[in-house]
């Protein structure tokens, strides 16, 4: 099972319905400050109620909205989760066997209106599911309910749904700011910050042996060695990474200790510069610098969250401002590792201000979520590529994505025409020579096949309507389909190959020309016979108005055919009549 979607109602300042759509891996929420961003993360965090006492619970608290004085109904959070009949079945046997071991505590006989009887002819008779839909009730009692479900009681059904929510993926919020690790952990009493459970998988990755529940129970040699073990283990995982993220020449490492006065565990970092004798420095975790502290904080819940179950490489990382107090090379080095995250451990939510999070070579572009407030009060997400959106708080949200691409002012484009983006100078000179197409498309060219993949960047920062053009042959191939790899199926609508003019052949722009072509523009240019394709066209292209009209008008059928069926593809993506350029 996993998730695929998020809804989210009456959150704080999240009113109207609001869907974050998991389709793509690594999501980026930009937007200026205050614009409620942080409100989308923790109102995901709160779907999962293994994630309550995380934080002191204050994702769970003061959930309505302050800009408003009348109630606009329960907060509800929604999950859309991909699953199938077998791993529901096994959910609801989970939510018999429960009610079963409770009644027997309890000394009850149980009815038939528990719910049990209705669980087993779901078992028996459900049909086969492919996809459900849990809705949390955060305002009232915080339970669960499914439409799947009807017919049991509100118990049992937050049970089975409990059950489900217990198999899925972990929820993982870091807050940058407020999120802090702790250098003591209590070896007794509740643990609700989180921190116990996370060291418990640290104990346990290291050995299946080792448990913080039974360290105290061992005599003091046994101890030590499992300190040790675990320390080494510990240091190994944290800093291998660290001097990617990090200027200091200096060696890191983690000692543990117990107290046994206290009956808590101690965490310190051992601290050496590199390749000298002095003596070892040690420190508590929240006396090192902020960028340790965060990048402690995001290794330590990444690799060891307590959650099990799910489907693997499916945990949702919900990432507030991550490495803010890195420098900017740290930063660019942590945008690769969100990618690497995404591809290999699950989906990667995060809210920046930073552009070396945002780099196109590693983030692609489009799916990036813009955040802002309607009316100044209740919160909004959209693609970045949405259209007629040019308000001054949309451009000063778009800056770092700006600044990521490097673009200067881009004015080259009016906001009434639309660009076909092509592979060269000469295939902008060959169509507009030749192709009827509406005269608002703006032919904008690339400097080779790969560099029109780059260019989407652009026309989807500005919210510019384009076409994607590229040679029909290998190369073309090839970027093509790395461009709907990059930026997804939906976008892919604005991209093609030129017209299969040749039946499965290698189609690029100057085969759109015949052999017999090439004589008859030699002939009418007074270009030397050997003249190659290049020169024509250019020749062609700034020939005067009335005579270039005439020459078109001589090549073949056969010609005419392939820029007809070019200029109707062209019409067809970008919606325009075809008509002759003006």
């Amino acid at each position: 099972m996993k998730y695929t979607k998020f809804y989210i109602e009456n959150y704080r300042a999240i009113t109207e319905k609001l869907c974050i759509n998991l389709s793509s891996r690594i999501i980026p929420l930009v937007g200026v400050n205050e614009c409620g961003k942080t409100t989308i993360l923790q109102a995901v965090f709160c779907f999962d109620y293994s994630n309550d006492k995380e934080n002191g619970g204050q994702h769970l608290q003061n959930t309505d909205n302050l800009y408003s004085t009348v109630s606009a109904g329960d907060c509800i959070i929604s999950a859309e989760i991909e699953c199938n009949r077998e791993e529901i079945v096994k959910c609801v046997q989970q939510a018999i066997c429960t009610k079963e071991k409770e009644a027997t505590a309890l000394a009850v006989e149980l009815e038939p209106d528990a719910g049990i009887e209705w669980m087993e002819r779901f078992i028996e008779g459900k049909d086969k599911i492919t996809s459900i839909t849990i809705q949390r009730n955060i305002t009232k009692d915080k339970n669960y309910s499914c439409d799947l479900f009807d017919g049991l009681s509100s118990n049992d059904e937050n049970l089975v749904c409990k059950k489900i929510v217990q198999s899925l993926p972990y929820i993982l919020y870091n807050d940058d700011f407020n999120d802090r690790p702790v250098s003591s952990i209590s070896l007794s009493g509740e643990h609700q910050d989180g921190w116990y459970d996370i060291f418990e998988r640290v104990f346990q990755s290291t050995n299946d042996a080792y448990s913080l529940e039974t360290i105290l129970e061992q005599d003091e040699r046994r101890r030590k060695a499992i300190l040790s073990d675990v320390g080494s283990f510990l240091g190994s995982t944290l800093t291998e990474a660290w001097s990617k993220f990090s200027t200091e020449q200096k060696q890191i490492s983690i000692e543990l200790e117990l107290d046994t006065i206290n009956n808590a565990l101690e965490i310190y970092i051992k601290e050496q510069p590199k390749g000298k004798t002095t003596k070892t420095s040690f420190f508590k975790v929240t006396d090192r610098s902020k960028g340790f502290i965060w990048y402690y904080n995001f290794i330590m819940k990444i690799r060891f969250n307590p959650k099990q179950g799910g489907a693997p490489k499916e945990t949702v990382f919900l990432l507030d401002e991550p490495g803010s107090y890195l420098h900017a090379t740290a930063q660019a080095e942590l945008c690769e590792k969100l990618k690497d995250i995404s591809a290999k451990e699950g989906v990667v939510i995060y809210c920046t201000h930073s552009p070396q999070l945002l780099l196109p070579s590693t983030i692609p572009l489009n799916n990036i979520l813009i955040v802002e407030k309607k009316k100044g009060t209740e919160i909004n997400v959209m693609p970045v590529s949405t259209k007629n959106n040019t308000s001054s708080k949309r451009s000063t949200a778009m800056q770092p994505v700006f600044e990521a691409l490097q673009l200067p002012e881009y004015e080259t484009v009016t906001h009434n025409e639309k660009i076909l983006c092509v592979e060269g100078i000469y295939d902008k000179y060959c169509i507009e020579s030749f192709c009827a197409i509406s005269a608002n498309i703006r032919l904008f060219p690339s400097v080779s096949a790969s560099a029109i993949v780059n260019n989407i960047q652009y026309f989807i920062a500005y919210q510019k309507e384009y076409m994607a053009l590229w040679d029909n042959d290998a190369e073309g191939k090839k970027e093509h389909g790395k461009a709907r790899k990059m930026f997804g199926e939906q976008e892919a609508g604005n991209f093609a190959l030129l017209p299969d003019v040749k039946d499965g052949g290698k189609v690029r722009m100057e085969e759109m020309l015949s052999a017999s072509d090439y004589t008859l523009l030699r002939n009418e240019l007074a270009l030397a016979d050997g003249a190659k394709y290049e020169t024509i066209i250019a020749t062609l292209y700034f020939t005067k108005k009335t005579k270039k009209a005439k020459i078109v008008k001589l090549v073949s059928d056969e010609a005419k055919s392939n820029f007809a069926a070019l200029a109707s593809m062209i019409d067809k993506k970008l919606g325009e009549k075809q008509g002759g350029r003006k």
